[in-house]
C-alpha cells in the first residue's frame, strides 16, 4: 500500500512540475519589452565601464600628484638639515 502511495504521489509531483514549465511559456525569440531591458542593461554596463576608466585615469593622475609632493616634502626636510648643519657650524 505505501509503494503505491508513493508512486501516485511520485506521479502528481511529477505532473505538477512538468505542468508549470508548460504553462511558463519560453519561446525562443525575446520580445520587445526583454530586448528594451536587454538595451537598457547593455547602456549601463557601457556607461559604467566608461566611467571606471575615467576613474582609473584619475586615480592615476592623482597618484602621480602624490609622489611629486613626497618628493617635494624630501627635498625640503633635506634642505631644513643641510640648514641647520650650517647654523650650528
Amino acid at each position: 500500500m505505501r509503494i503505491v502511495t508513493k508512486a501516485v504521489l511520485l506521479f502528481l509531483v511529477g505532473l505538477f512540475v512538468v505542468s508549470t514549465f508548460s504553462f511558463v511559456g519560453c519561446t525562443k525569440h525575446p520580445n520587445a519589452q526583454q530586448l528594451q531591458a536587454l538595451e537598457e542593461q547593455k547602456n549601463a554596463a557601457l556607461a559604467a565601464e566608461s566611467t571606471l576608466e575615467e576613474r582609473c585615469r584619475e586615480k592615476s593622475r592623482l597618484e602621480s600628484q602624490l609622489n611629486q609632493k613626497r618628493k617635494e616634502l624630501q627635498d625640503a626636510k633635506t634642505e631644513l638639515e643641510a640648514v641647520k648643519q650650517r647654523l650650528g657650524q
